[in-house]
Formats: C-alpha cells, structure tokens, sequence
C-alpha cells in the first residue's frame, strides 16, 4: 500500500488550503502524472495521463457516456447532451465543490467532436471561462491496456484566481482520471453494458 503524498514545503498553504497531491492516494505514483505549464497572460496548459487496463473501446464507452458522468466523476453534479451541431456533440456540464466556506460552481457547454475510437476534441461555447478547450487521446498500448491523456488549455476570468483554479483542476483532474479507471475496470469485471 502506497504510503501518502508528500507535499512540497516550498508550496505555501493555498488558498482553497488543499494542496495538490502529486498522485491520488489509493494508486501508485507512476498511475497519475499531471503537468502544467504556464502559457501567460492567465492562461494555462494543463495534461494528466493514466494507464488503464481495458480496452480502448471500454475506455471510449466509459468517456462518452455524457449522460451518466456526473453518476461517477467526484465534484461532476451535471453532464448531459443538450443537443448536436455541426458534427459536435454539446454537452452541458457543472463542477461544484466547497472551497474554504463557500460552494464554488462553474458551468460549460462544450462542442464535442469524437474521432472514434482515439480522440475526443472539446472547446467551450458556453460558459464561466475565457478559454476551455483540448481533447482526450486514447492510445492503445496492448489489447487490453490503454494510455489516456487529457489535453486542456483553460483561462478562467478575472474573478477567479488564476492559482486557485489551476490548482483545483490539477486536483480534480487526477481524481477524475482515477474515478474513469476505476469505472472501467468495474465495467470490465462484470462486463456489463454501458
């Protein structure tokens, strides 16, 4: 059993008072990585990438099942299609969490374009951000192991601080990839339909 995270002593206590793991506890430190590099101008590129082992079709399944992700990934409270345009699919989505004493919320509508089975291309048409857009790559690695990789670049608005939500999304992010594998491999072992 991996032993907890270490924190940087370098990292100031920050101002949600969560400091950002460098992997979720429950995993091993290679499972997760997420970087981060700063773009300017309060704009932020953000990866993670996890391995997981099922199928790259289980993984696709698990990702575009919009309708049912709020059922599983952590501080996800709505995600539903809400229509389709120009070969995208639009899905509204809510994130809301405490920070500090206050409940924090942001709301998206993304365009979603599915490059079956390896890609899945997201950008913002509706929402709290100036800027959010990436995509998600599946890769196979093996039959039954696939590497998944978020791609995100995010510009939140003046009001929110940019530290803030940088660290907030790190943290959410890791969670959220582990929540898809465990979700995965839940469905691989009972084979059940999605």
């Amino acid at each position: 059993m991996p032993s907890e995270p270490e924190w940087d002593p370098q990292d100031s206590t920050p101002e949600d008072g969560i400091p950002v793991p460098d992997y979720v506890s429950g995993t091993e430190p290679s499972d997760i990585q997420i970087e981060v590099v700063d773009l300017g101008e309060r704009c932020r590129k953000l990866q993670g990438s996890v391995w997981i082992p099922a199928e790259r079709q289980r993984v696709w399944q698990v990702l575009t099942d919009y309708d049912h992700l709020a059922e599983f990934v952590p501080n996800l409270v709505e995600s539903r299609v809400i229509g389709r345009e120009n070969g995208c699919t639009l899905v509204r989505q809510v994130g809301s969490q405490k920070v500090l004493f206050a409940q924090f919320s942001a709301a998206v509508v993304l365009a979603i374009e599915e490059i079956f089975p390896q890609q899945l291309r997201f950008q913002k048409t509706e929402g709290d951000f100036l800027i959010f857009e990436g995509f998600w790559d599946l890769a196979d690695v093996s039959t039954h192991q696939t590497l998944l990789t978020y791609h995100l670049q995010v510009k939140p608005p003046r009001r929110m601080p940019v530290g803030l939500v940088e660290r907030r999304i790190c943290r959410d992010l890791a969670l959220n990839l582990q929540a898809i594998r465990e979700r995965c491999l839940s469905l691989s072992d009972h084979s059940k339909p999605i």
